[in-house]
């Protein structure tokens, strides 16, 4: 799996081994799947529907109001999940209650042109599968100033590229500030 592989390289060395896991917008769970063993880690995976071709629990709701008691996790992974939102900031918050530390892997794009084709070519799954659309793009830059109104400290991991190159992407950790 060179794509789970690329993704979990990119965030790897802040993950602990034999801690709890929540991966949200995990589609079929292959992400999830490979996690659990790399990292022998307890993982559960959610998505709006059940797309899951894996034995890990999967739990069926809607990311906004996720049914886990605050602090369940010890991670939250929200890998390309963000941008298929309309409502990113309502995922972020619930990843940010049920877990203790929250990281997010997104596409880095920059210019108009790029931000067309990038969103053309990753809502191509939305026709085939029902998932949602790409509803917008971001630089990392921008990402980093819009998680700013989390209260949370941002911190870059890692940066990789997917497809033939024209995917730049990057990992953050994102980590409550002192007090919150």
């Amino acid at each position: 799996m060179p794509r789970a592989n690329a993704i979990i390289d990119s965030f790897a060395s802040v993950i602990q081994p034999h801690r709890r896991i929540i991966d949200i917008g995990a589609g079929k769970g292959l992400l999830a799947q490979e996690m659990a063993q790399r990292f022998d880690a307890r993982v559960t995976i959610v998505d709006v529907a059940s797309y899951n071709q894996t034995r890990l629990p999967l739990s069926v709701c809607d990311s906004c109001a996720l049914a886990f008691a605050d602090n369940s996790f010890d991670y939250a992974l929200l890998s390309f999940v963000l941008h298929h939102s309309q409502n990113p900031d309502f995922i972020l918050r619930e990843a940010l209650r049920v877990a203790r530390e929250v990281i997010v892997v997104e596409n880095h794009v920059e210019g108009k042109l790029r931000g067309a084709v990038t969103r053309l070519i990753d809502s191509w799954p939305a026709i085939q599968y029902g998932t949602p659309p790409c509803y917008f793009t971001k630089t990392r830059d921008e990402w980093l100033r819009w998680f700013e109104q989390f209260s949370v400290e941002p911190k870059t991991l890692g940066e990789f590229s997917l497809e033939l190159n024209f995917f730049h992407n990057f990992a953050v950790i994102l980590q409550r500030q002192t007090g919150q």
